[in-house]
């Protein structure tokens, strides 16, 4: 799968989701790797039905899921 850069404005789209997200769950940040946005969790668990809150509201797609002992779960989000 190719990847394509993303564009300034493009990056800036997201701040509206990490500014909803800060208010709500100030303890997960914006992680940019690859190319891709992600969730950075700090958690080992989280509750889905806010992820899903996000989701809908910002109309994005979870893209890929991933879990470390230092990270948490990071969730990779992408806009519809």
């Amino acid at each position: 799968m190719k990847y394509q850069k993303m564009n300034l404005a493009e990056f800036e789209e997201y701040d509206k989701v990490f500014d909803f997200i800060a208010i709500q769950r100030p303890e997960w940040e914006k992680l940019v790797t690859d190319n891709s946005i992600k969730i950075k969790t700090n958690q080992h668990k989280i509750q889905f039905d806010f992820v899903e809150q996000i989701l809908k509201k910002f109309n994005l797609r979870i893209s890929d899921v991933s879990y470390t002992d230092y990270y948490g779960i990071i969730l990779g989000i992408e806009k519809l």
